[in-house]
């Protein structure tokens, strides 16, 4: 996974983000849909809601990511563990609303175009980098939750 200065550089750029949190969203969402139109269909014409679930759920990765190292050995519940988030989450997107496992990609490409146009200067080759990185791991776990029985609460994924 990520070393802790790459994890350091996430939660530092991403504290850039949150005052620009709702044009963050807006420009991620506008980028998705220039880059493949027809994902426009996914989603309900009121996009307040669902750019809100973006910026809520980059804010608890990044605050996942800010657990100092002696803390990945504590117990966190089912609903606070990013692993079992993310692949609950890979699971919904791929069963309940039939997003394209081809999908990942262009998100990626979307968010990481959002990030350099919202941070500017900000957004160095070494944030690029690391956001990259995440990024990646994200998509890799969302995608093992397709076809899996991901149950938060019950403490279990089969």
């Amino acid at each position: 996974m990520l070393d802790q200065h790459k994890r350091k550089t996430i939660v530092d750029s991403f504290k850039l983000v949150v005052p620009i949190a709702d044009t963050a969203a807006d420009l991620f969402y506008r980028r998705l849909f220039e880059l493949q139109p027809s994902y426009r269909a996914l989603f309900s014409d009121d996009m307040a809601r669902q750019k809100a679930k973006l910026v809520s759920m980059l804010a608890f990765i990044v605050k996942s990511l800010d657990f100092r190292d002696e803390q990945w050995r504590e117990n966190v519940s089912e609903n606070e563990d990013l692993f079992y988030v993310l692949l609950a989450l890979g699971r919904r997107h791929t069963e309940l609303y039939r997003v394209p496992d081809e999908s990942y990609d262009v998100v990626g490409e979307a968010l990481l175009w959002a990030l350099d146009y919202g941070l500017g200067e900000a957004f160095s080759d070494e944030v690029r980098q690391a956001w990259t990185e995440v990024y990646g791991a994200i998509a890799m776990t969302m995608k093992m939750g397709v076809g899996s029985k991901v149950e938060l609460g019950q403490g279990r994924v089969a």
